[in-house]
């Protein structure tokens, strides 16, 4: 009788083990839960949870099916194969889950040490491996070749290649971008064959987002950058400061006493780089004016700071001209009439 009844014993065995572990995983999480913040074993745990749970009522349901099908004599040999490609989905599940994982990590680092655009063209990199190598080994489980299908993918690929070379360019300068880093998300650029200037919103596999200066989205081929000028605003290191002074003709014997003063006060203006030359001259003689040239360079890239900066300039240079008595030059107009 013992026998009769030895697959429901079996089978009971294995529900209750499986169960078993199933509380074990719940368990540890549970103890990795207890400690204070969010700490690195509860996130593993996290990370490990789905995909062990999965393969275990994968497990258990194959199990189960076996135990059965031996006792009531039907065929359960594609069973084992079920069972080995159930395990490499949920292996592959897991590492896209610990991939994400870190990606997120990574993304939400306050100290911004790495470059999020380059994190997230790594993770698509990523997946895209993932993915391949998981369709490559489901395809040996089941008896299919991977030879001829790497042949032909090597065929495919060179016609492909042909038909889609521009996609192909896109592609391989997005990975350039990424490894050269020209600009990264949030850079200000210049494009000055295309007359656009604008912040970069995302750098995508085959093309790149600009933001530009009335906050359209424009979208260009990423092998655009490798063949055209681009200007990277945001990594400038000074600004110029450069301006035309118009003076009346008849304050030309005042101005050598005031070239060094409008000199010497931009010279010690907080936000000027003495390490550069500051040009303070007479530059022509006009119709109507003579024509003082200013030239310096401030440390000041932020264009709202450098506004003001340059705004608290002209001001005293103004106050300069004004302590001298010197106004500005007016254009004038003679009313002759020939008859």
């Amino acid at each position: 009788m013992t026998s009769n009844y030895f697959w429901l014993i079996e089978a009971l065995v294995g529900v209750c083990a499986l169960f078993g572990l199933q509380y074990a995983i719940k368990r540890i999480i549970s103890n990795a839960g207890k400690t204070k913040g969010e700490s690195w074993r509860l996130r593993i745990a996290k990370i490990f949870q789905p995909p062990l749970t999965a393969i275990i009522w994968v497990l258990l349901v194959i199990f189960l099916l076996k135990v059965f099908g031996r006792h009531f004599g039907y065929d359960v040999g594609y069973l084992s194969l079920l069972r080995k490609a159930s395990v490499v989905l949920c292996c592959a599940w897991l590492f896209f889950r610990w991939k994400n994982e870190i990606e997120v990590t990574l993304l939400a680092d306050s100290a911004k040490r790495v470059d999020l655009t380059t994190v997230k063209m790594v993770g698509r990199l990523a997946t895209l491996a993932i993915a391949i190598i998981t369709g490559l080994i489901l395809m040996q489980l089941f008896g299919v070749s991977t030879a001829p299908l790497l042949a032909f993918g090597s065929i495919g690929a060179a016609s492909i290649g042909f038909a889609g070379k521009d996609v192909i360019a896109n592609f391989c300068s997005g990975i350039i971008l990424q490894i050269g880093r020209p600009f990264v998300r949030g850079d200000q650029i210049l494009l000055p064959e295309k007359h656009l200037e604008g912040h970069i919103e995302d750098i995508g596999w085959f093309r790149t987002t600009v933001r530009d200066t009335e906050k359209r989205a424009v979208y260009l081929p990423n092998n655009y950058f490798s063949t055209s000028l681009v200007v990277n605003v945001s990594r400038m290191t000074h600004k110029r400061l450069k301006q035309t002074l118009k003076l009346p003709l008849n304050a030309v014997a005042k101005i050598s006493g005031v070239v060094p003063k409008i000199r010497d006060a931009i010279a010690h203006f907080p936000g000027v780089d003495n390490h550069f030359p500051i040009h303070v001259f007479l530059k022509s003689f006009g119709d109507y004016a003579c024509e003082i040239e200013i030239e310096a360079y401030s440390t000041l890239t932020d264009n709202e700071r450098y506004y003001k900066f340059q705004q608290e300039i002209l001001l005293r240079i103004q106050a300069i001209l004004s302590e001298a008595e010197i106004p500005f030059a007016v254009p004038t107009m003679s009313w002759k009439q020939t008859f």
